[in-house]
């Protein structure tokens, strides 16, 4: 909600949604122009953006939110970083426009974008991966400070 406001509009770009169970908050985007919103207002404050394409469907999302995201290390590092969702759960045309423009295949998918608002596309996650191994991506391009 942070954004819509901090950008000076009078409703959110996005919705604020915490997850359950302790782990790091995501806010919920829907199209690419709130995608940009987002990314823009985050990258005027030097901030890395993570985005997630997520579906309610998918079961490797369920072991990611739990497994990576659940993980407390995980969470210290991503604690300067955007955390945007998009849920694809609908499938709908939107959704699909989104995932075309991206180039995402399907959920799960965890993009990271630099503040300068290019994605750092050879660390982009498909499919599975482990809480250690997601934390080495974030160090090795600098989106952490651990």
């Amino acid at each position: 909600m942070l954004v819509g406001s901090s950008a000076g509009g009078s409703e959110p770009a996005v919705a604020a949604v915490e997850a359950d169970d302790g782990m790091a908050g995501f806010d919920v985007i829907k199209s690419h122009a709130d995608l940009d919103q987002a990314v823009a207002s985050a990258g005027e404050q030097g901030q890395w953006t993570l985005l997630e394409f997520y579906a309610d469907w998918c079961i490797t999302c369920e072991v990611i939110e739990e497994e990576v995201f659940g993980d407390p290390e995980v969470q210290k590092a991503l604690a300067d970083v955007q955390l945007l969702q998009a849920d694809v759960t609908a499938n709908d045309s939107t959704d699909e426009t989104l995932m075309d423009k991206l180039q995402v295949v399907g959920p799960p998918t965890i993009m990271l974008i630099g503040p300068d608002g290019e994605e750092r596309r050879g660390y982009r996650v498909t499919g599975e991966i482990s809480s250690d191994a997601f934390l080495q991506r974030l160090l090795a391009i600098g989106a952490s400070s651990l």
